[in-house]
């Protein structure tokens, strides 16, 4: 059985990049029929917060996605890693290190002057030193050879231990640190395979070799391409790396966004839109492509454009409400209405801001038309010929196709002028639907409004 793990530090909001890789790994957990799990790296006590703990399992919970157990929470399993460290060091895998501070800079200093690569040289590597409290405990990287292992997405991946150096795997306070701890609870927690982006590729090396010098079984391991700004630079918040709750504030489905984020590197025939039971059937690593992948606002917002315009008007109408406070039950047509605004937005917020029409008259002054005032003629023609004709949706489109005709107008000599009376906005939904909706009583009031300021 497939076991897989999202493991974010809680020093921050779940992000777009993190939240790809939690739905990765929760997908390729249920296609094997699998689980899914989580685990808190918060062993770095300054930074991680609680309130980063809620957002996280918020913004998951918010994407649907459902762990299968309790969250692991990393820093209460320290004594566990400081046993198993100390292990490694009585087996000979990790060594006692008293270098104090002043000779790590000047070591590093000197490789720097040298154009060499910083690392530890292994000073203490081979001097059998006692190990005593407020000293660090290293782990004695391989010399020869490679690390090595097959990517489930990369594929083959090797880097000579040479690039390597003897890594801490104990502080001097006796606090373990990420590589070990890492390693430590994948073993304990018996991941199967690991899911996670590609800037991880180093430290999975570093891992495996802990994990071997554990004698654990080594999981499978497959690195995500990183996701990035379209314009090939590294995602900034300013590109679309904000916290993923923010997108739900935006007025963004949940169902949209998981649906944007699974396609941000992998595909499945010529197919776009995917429910998540769907995805838990069909995902498969094979079909995630190796590079990396941009981030893009118009795709995102046409993904929820396209889940907007599948809810029914009632659904809408709630999700609206709860985004944004915007009660369409509040108005004559509200279904309608919603419905016809829906067809162009690609947020609830978008949908709100939108409506203000619907609710208040915009009391559109004559100068705004930007027309000449012989054209007043024309409009007051239109208002009493729509005062005769029955307001149903086809007699209103038939109207104004032969009020058009008879006048030889083209449709923006009339639309645009109406539109932005009806509306007080030039860009606005289908004349004859805004008609329709407002009703005849409403849409003649406003017409009648502005020529009389005209």
């Amino acid at each position: 059985m497939e076991i897989t793990r999202f493991a974010p530090s809680p020093t921050g909001h779940l992000h777009l990049g993190g939240a790809r890789t939690a739905l990765f790994s929760y997908l390729f957990a249920k296609a094997n029929k699998g689980k899914f799990l989580l685990r808190f790296e918060d062993t770095d006590q300054e930074r991680s917060k609680d309130e980063y703990v809620e957002s996280i399992l918020n913004s998951l919970d918010w994407m649907q996605i459902k762990i299968d157990s309790d969250p692991v929470y990393q820093s209460k399993k320290a004594m566990k890693h400081k046993e198993l460290a100390l292990e490694l060091y009585k087996k000979g895998f990790a060594y006692a290190c008293d270098c104090s501070e002043e000779a790590l800079t000047k070591m590093r200093e000197e490789q720097i002057a040298k154009k060499q690569k910083p690392k530890y040289n292994g000073l203490n590597r081979d001097k059998d030193i006692e190990f005593t409290e407020g000293m660090v405990l290293r782990f004695k990287f391989p010399l020869e050879g490679s690390s090595k292992f097959k990517d489930l997405i990369l594929g083959d991946i090797a880097i000579n231990n040479k690039e390597f150096d003897d890594f801490i795997i104990l502080r001097s306070d006796g606090s373990p640190t990420y590589n070990f701890c890492a390693a430590v609870d994948d073993m304990e927690m018996k991941i199967t395979t690991v899911i996670r982006g590609d800037d991880h590729i180093t430290n999975t090396l570093k891992q495996i070799n802990v994990l071997d010098a554990l004698g654990a079984t080594i999981p499978s391991y497959a690195h995500l391409p990183m996701v990035l700004a379209e314009s090939g630079k590294r995602l900034s918040k300013r590109d679309g790396a904000e916290d993923i709750l923010d997108y739900k504030k935006k007025g963004y489905l949940n169902d949209a966004l998981v649906n944007y984020l699974v396609r941000l590197g992998w595909s499945h025939g010529e197919e776009e839109i995917f429910s998540l039971e769907k995805l838990k059937k069909i995902f498969n690593l094979e079909d995630v492509n190796s590079s990396p992948s941009k981030y893009s606002q118009e795709l995102l917002d046409w993904y929820n454009n396209k889940y907007l315009n599948l809810l029914t008007p009632e659904d809408l109408i709630l999700k609206v409400k709860e985004n944004s406070g915007v009660d369409f039950n509040q108005i004559d047509n509200g279904k309608l209405a919603i419905s016809l605004l829906a067809k162009g937005a690609h947020s609830l917020h978008q949908i709100a801001e939108e409506s203000a029409y619907f609710f208040e008259e915009p009391q559109t002054k004559f100068d705004l038309l930007k027309i000449d005032s012989d054209k007043k003629i024309l409009l007051s023609e239109f208002s009493e010929q729509l005062k005769e004709i029955d307001f149903k949706k086809n007699q209103i489109e038939d109207f104004i196709k032969e009020f058009l005709r008879a006048k030889n107008l083209k449709f923006p000599e009339l639309g645009k002028p109406l539109r932005v009376i009806l509306t007080g906005k030039e860009n606005a939904p289908s004349i004859s639907e805004l008609l329709f909706i407002l009703g005849k009583e409403n849409s003649l009031k406003r017409i009648e409004y502005t020529l009389k300021d005209g």
